[in-house]
């Protein structure tokens, strides 16, 4: 990890605190990790996850400027155009997989604007990746919109994977069934951490009133 790298995410560690859930799902090897997108630091997120052998696919527009394209690139971003992807990107990203990386891929294509966490339609062929790396997949997911000095919650999910579409030519069915299936696992993650993090407040409210009683 060159210094580009370490400085950026030490300075987000400490500015943007968080806590991760389920660290320990993240598997060995190959990768595709999809998360939800809420702020345009969210890769950070994911780089305190796991700091090594990851790539992010980022929109081009974000590498028209050269010291920001070299930093995107040390933090391994890959740039693509999202209405018109070039085949050349999309074999690039395969070859990550293939060579045994990790590719974090937002799949609803663009951050949630929309003032709420919950997820947005997940767009574009985002899961053939996977499918044609024949990659587990590793859903994540943040619990609000980041803030500095404000802790995150983030969860990981256990990995799956898409083995019913492997080694077959995909229609459009198929991809609006790959999506349907990602969309629940994350869904199904920010149940999770909801319940989880709504537990918690509770069990500190009990705690506040048993010391005032």
């Amino acid at each position: 990890m060159n210094c580009l790298y370490r400085i950026p995410l030490f300075v987000f560690n400490r500015l943007c605190p968080s806590k991760i859930h389920g660290k320990e799902n993240i598997p060995e090897g190959k990768a595709v990790i999809v998360c939800n997108h809420i702020h345009a630091m969210d890769c950070g997120y994911i780089a305190k996850i796991y700091n090594k052998d990851i790539y992010f696919l980022a929109k081009k527009e974000l590498f028209k400027k050269k010291f920001v394209t070299k930093l995107l690139k040390s933090l391994g971003g890959l740039p693509i155009d999202r209405d018109n992807p070039d085949m050349k990107s999309l074999m690039t990203a395969i070859k990550v997989l293939k060579d045994g990386h990790k590719l974090v891929i937002f799949p609803e294509g663009t951050r949630n604007k929309t003032g709420t966490t919950e997820l947005q339609p997940i767009k574009g062929g985002a899961m053939v990746f996977a499918v044609k790396a024949k990659s587990p997949i590793v859903p994540i997911m943040i619990d609000r919109k980041l803030r500095m000095f404000r802790r995150s919650h983030v969860i990981v999910g256990k990995p799956f994977e898409l083995t019913e579409f492997y080694d077959r030519k995909l229609g459009d069915e198929d991809m609006e069934a790959m999506n349907n299936i990602v969309a629940d696992k994350m869904r199904e993650q920010q149940a999770i951490l909801k319940e989880m993090l709504a537990q918690k407040k509770k069990k500190k409210g009990k705690k506040n009133e048993d010391i005032k009683g």
